[in-house]
């Protein structure tokens, strides 16, 4: 489990999609923490459970909202962010 209002991902190694999500935090200097969900089958579930059982990566998930594919807009949202 994670600190209230912090920003977890999910996703995976290898998905261009996730690498684009964190490319985009980074440069929005927005902390997160990562979860690959090929090394932890747990969180898989969780990610995919958010999905109605299908998992879809990256996932976004900020104090008990989620994000299923990387919408930044949402992503903001999530996490309070305002421009």
């Amino acid at each position: 489990m994670t600190d209230e209002g912090t920003l977890v991902v999910y996703c995976r190694s290898w998905c261009p999609d996730c690498a684009r999500a964190k490319a985009w935090l980074h440069e929005h200097d927005i902390p997160y923490v990562e979860i690959d969900v090929d090394d932890d089958m747990d969180a898989r579930e969780r990610a995919a459970g958010f999905n109605d059982g299908r998992l879809h990566t990256p996932t976004f998930e900020c104090d008990g909202q989620t994000c299923v594919d990387f919408r930044p807009e949402r992503v903001k949202e999530l996490i309070g962010l305002e421009e």
